[in-house]
């Protein structure tokens, strides 16, 4: 017995093949998709106010703080362990409570706002920020890195 390979159906098998993997592909896209709703959910929940205590722990990445959204008490007096994970330079630099930054470019120690220290925290250093909290309850006092100002900020609410 003979193969003939001109009777033999190609053509549909193909096309069968492509609808099946077309069909696989978009099942398997909807799958990962609905499976990501959960990450999203987590990083809502993260982004929630977290109270912070005398000896707070902050992480500085490339180009982010670990907590960016944090609740204080009024007339504490605050100390912010600062480490930088990161591979560029970073600092913490709390605003005053009318929302300026007194110190233009890179904060000093000896300047007028709440400043880390060293002012250059350098690729995995740490460093310390002391901090008597200003502002009445309810004021919402802006922080950032002086290094990354556009992307590295955060707030601190006051009770």
């Amino acid at each position: 017995m003979k193969l003939d390979l001109t009777r033999l159906p190609v053509g549909e098998m193909v096309v069968g093949f492509l609808i099946v993997s077309l069909l696989a592909t978009f099942i398997l896209a909807f799958t990962l998709v609905d499976s990501g709703s959960d990450a999203i959910e987590d990083v809502v929940t993260d982004v929630t106010s977290t109270a912070i205590s005398d000896g707070a722990e902050i992480v500085m990445g490339d180009n982010f703080f670990d907590s960016n959204d944090m609740t204080v008490e009024a007339g504490d007096t605050l100390t912010f362990n600062l480490t930088n994970e990161g591979a560029a330079v970073h600092n913490m630099h709390i605003a005053q409570p009318d929302g300026n930054y007194s110190d233009d470019g890179v904060c000093a120690l000896d300047g007028l706002d709440p400043c880390s220290d060293p002012s250059a925290v350098t690729s995995g250093q740490t460093g310390v920020l002391e901090w008597e909290v200003s502002g009445e309850s309810g004021a919402v006092i802006a922080f950032r890195c002086d290094f990354h100002p556009d992307e590295m900020t955060g707030t601190l609410t006051v009770q």
